[in-house]
């Protein structure tokens, strides 16, 4: 017995389903598919337990750096549905330099005193040298009064 045909077609229902039901069914991944070593990403390490698709793995930042807010160590073994071939997702780990608060208020601490220290050297610098005064010690400052004895015109 031959298929239906579909109405003013000339397909046949039986090899439309079987097309469709090709392109619902999920790629199947030759067996033994892995993927390659991860890309590396700056101020990171990655150890890879498992290279076969499916299978997700972390970066870490290396001492000395954190992980900048809003990005991810994640990374996971995916199959490219065009090339069925697999490859890592790329990630977008940003590591950035982790300062420690006591070394913030150290650096802080020691940028204040530098900055003092040369703020009174350029205030002692910018002032004139003060003139001392000579001590008169001798002679008292008289007083003139007025009398008619002192008066030499009287």
């Amino acid at each position: 017995m031959a298929s239906p045909q579909l109405r003013g077609c000339g397909v046949h229902a039986l090899q439309v389903l079987l097309l469709l039901l090709l392109l619902l069914l999920p790629l199947r991944v030759m067996p033994g598919t892995t993927c390659p070593t991860p890309i590396s990403v700056e101020h990171a390490n990655i150890r890879v337990k498992n290279y076969s698709v499916n299978s997700r793995e972390r970066y870490v930042c290396n001492f000395g750096f954190k992980r900048k807010a809003g990005t991810s160590t994640l990374t996971e073994c995916v199959i490219n549905k065009n090339t069925n071939s697999a490859h890592w997702t790329t990630p977008n780990l940003k590591c950035i330099m982790a300062i420690s608060t006591s070394v913030l208020v150290l650096l802080v601490g020691a940028g204040v005193g530098v900055f003092l220290a040369w703020y009174i050297r350029s205030r002692q610098a910018s002032r004139p040298r003060s003139v001392e005064m000579e001590t008169m010690e001798a002679e008292p400052m008289s007083v003139r009064t007025s009398s008619t004895e002192d008066d030499p015109g009287t």
